[in-house]
């Protein structure tokens, strides 16, 4: 085979563009040897496949295109160990930790980059298409971030890029978990698999690298015994080695009083929701573990006013939030019922081609924790939303319910039942603006339409 200048790397192969090299991975719906005719005409210079495939291109077959894939990505782009990198893992609460971490970050004057569930955030900002990206797309923004000078990146780790090793080739100096409770159970089968990918993170540190980990947290003791150097516990217990307790909580936010190397300082945020209390703890130690002065972790906390679908207040007395798993909701739903003096209603779905386990878990904590639950569609994707619906109400145990399909008309009746004193919460697809039905990705966004339905216009 000649030898063939690359100008850039690619798995997706609507990116290809002149002199690519084209690695043909395969992927749950789509298996990128598919697509080899389409990547010549579109200028790819040569092809990476895992089968030997007809075509005219210079081709390289090797035995698993994933691995080579890193490894080609860290040769062409460099290992940017340069650029300090926290990897955030844990079923709830990684987004809203990213952003008090880059706001933290910001404050402190280090030029810092976000990838996560929300957004990639740079000196541009753009939808994130997944939290966490193939470790092309994780290089590439790297490169950008680097030739941006920007010198930091927060990321959140996703239990699916760890067990993938999407992010198996990066080197984390802050590597953070803050919690683990039921979820993805559709792709990792067991709960020990499941922590065990979350747990991955760890051996991904550098030799000079922190742990940072909630002590509060069941799987915090087997953190406790990891054999790394360096680690700093959070939690609410006092063998915690930065401890919080909250002061003071209402719908405009919380008073923590965080103690830490025998000093004791008053933390005032505009989070809703006492359970934000770890993910800022999470995002405190984190900056301790960075050398970060606790003058700057307080401002930088305390400007960070809302994360996009995390309890956003997007009307008077109604919020959306993220929320799609059993711990999610009933921390949303205790911590919002210390506010609401009247009824607490919930409108709220579970995802197709998904756990179905934790259908009648969701089904059971909103009826009893809820004054209403509305259950309705959430991406059905393949399945029916009828079906859905039934398994989640296998669960509910008062007849305080009521079952509406369609997402707009749930919100809307959620929003018409409301009094004065009433709450309604939105739950489970927050910052997302699409319904998944079968293969189709449908505008919707929660947010807008509640805001929509408020001023009586939808």
């Amino acid at each position: 085979m000649k030898d063939v200048d690359i100008e850039s790397i690619e798995f997706d192969s609507r990116k290809i563009s002149q002199g690519s090299l084209f690695i043909a991975v395969k992927g749950a719906k789509h298996d990128g040897h598919s697509y080899i005719d389409d990547v010549g005409k579109n200028g790819a210079a040569a092809v990476v496949t895992q089968i030997k495939t007809k075509t005219e291109l210079p081709q390289v077959v090797v035995h698993d295109t994933r691995a080579i894939m890193r490894e080609l990505a860290i040769r062409f782009y460099g290992d940017f160990d340069d650029l300090t990198k926290i990897g955030i893992t844990g079923t709830n609460g990684k987004t809203t930790t990213a952003f008090l971490i880059h706001s933290i970050l910001s404050r402190a004057g280090r030029n810092s980059g976000l990838i996560g569930t929300v957004y990639y955030l740079g000196k541009t900002k753009r939808k994130a298409g997944r939290t966490t990206p193939e470790i092309l797309d994780v290089l590439k923004m790297l490169k950008e971030f680097k030739d941006d000078n920007i010198s930091s990146v927060v990321m959140e780790v996703s239990s699916h890029a760890l067990k993938l090793k999407r992010v198996e080739d990066i080197r984390f100096d802050a590597a953070v978990f803050i919690n683990l409770s039921q979820d993805h159970l559709d792709f990792h089968e067991t709960m020990n698999d499941y922590k065990n990918s979350k747990l991955h993170i760890f051996s991904l540190l550098k030799p000079s690298g922190y742990c940072v980990y909630n002590n509060d947290d069941e799987v915090g003791r087997e953190i406790r015994t990891l054999p790394i150097r360096s680690k700093i516990s959070f939690g609410t217990s006092k063998d915690s080695d930065i401890q919080a307790r909250v002061i003071d909580e209402a719908l405009t936010g919380l008073r923590l009083e965080i103690r830490y190397a025998d000093q004791s300082y008053t933390v005032r945020s505009s989070l809703v929701g006492a359970f934000n209390l770890y993910n800022i703890l999470a995002a405190f130690s984190t900056c301790v573990s960075l050398g970060i002065n606790t003058e700057d972790i307080i401002q930088g906390v305390e400007t960070l006013k809302t994360v996009r679908g995390r309890m956003e207040r997007v009307a008077d007395n109604v919020f959306v939030d993220f929320a799609h798993t059993p711990s999610a909701i009933e921390n949303v739903l205790r911590s919002m019922r210390k506010y609401v003096p009247g009824r607490l209603i919930l409108v709220f779905g579970c995802g197709g081609d998904r756990d179905r386990a934790k259908r009648p878990q969701m089904g059971a904590i909103a009826t009893r924790l809820a004054d209403l639950a509305v259950i309705t569609s959430d991406n059905p994707r393949s399945e029916s939303p009828m079906k859905i619906i039934d398994d989640i109400k296998k669960g509910v145990v008062r007849d305080n319910y009521k079952v509406i399909a369609d997402r707009t008309d749930a919100i809307r009746f959620a929003i018409n039942a409301m009094e004065k004193s009433d709450t309604v919460i939105v739950a489970g697809k927050g910052h997302e603006e699409y319904q998944i039905i079968n293969d189709k990705k449908l505008d919707f966004d929660d947010a807008e339409v509640a805001r929509r339905c408020f001023a009586s216009s939808c």
